[in-house]
């Protein structure tokens, strides 16, 4: 592939905030403090809830994070193709998903969401210490 089909690669996924986010979203999976932000506990109740019994900001943030991780896991599809697709294509054009987008926008949704309801944030609390 070419530089051209990278940078096309490239504009097609910012323009497209589900493919963002559900990069960043990856990307927040492989930070260092991933388990002490409660992460995976976010991705359980996500996965648990139904975002119909929220309203406001959390409805919205459970839904973009279930979101993401449908297509994490090629439930969804995002620009044509799988997750995991999509990565091989920027890596043959030359790129890496991991260089388009940070975790800033996955960790402030996940942090929202588990201060959002009061189990869970008491549950995260517990297991970083304060």
């Amino acid at each position: 592939m070419t530089n051209t089909q990278l940078q096309t690669l490239q504009a097609d996924i910012s323009d497209e905030p589900r493919a963002r986010f559900a990069i960043s979203l990856d990307r927040l999976a492989y930070a260092q403090d991933n388990h002490r932000l409660g992460s995976d506990l976010v991705r359980t109740y996500v996965r648990n809830i139904d975002p119909e019994t929220l309203s406001g900001r959390q409805a919205q943030d459970v839904t973009t994070f279930r979101d993401g991780l449908q297509i994490l896991t090629g439930r969804k599809k995002i620009l044509g193709s799988r997750y995991g697709e999509l990565a091989v294509q920027v890596r043959e054009a030359g790129g890496s998903l991991f260089d388009l987008e940070t975790d800033s926008w996955a960790r402030e949704v996940t942090a929202r969401i588990g201060a959002g309801d009061s189990d869970l944030a008491r549950r995260i609390a517990e297991r970083s210490g304060s």
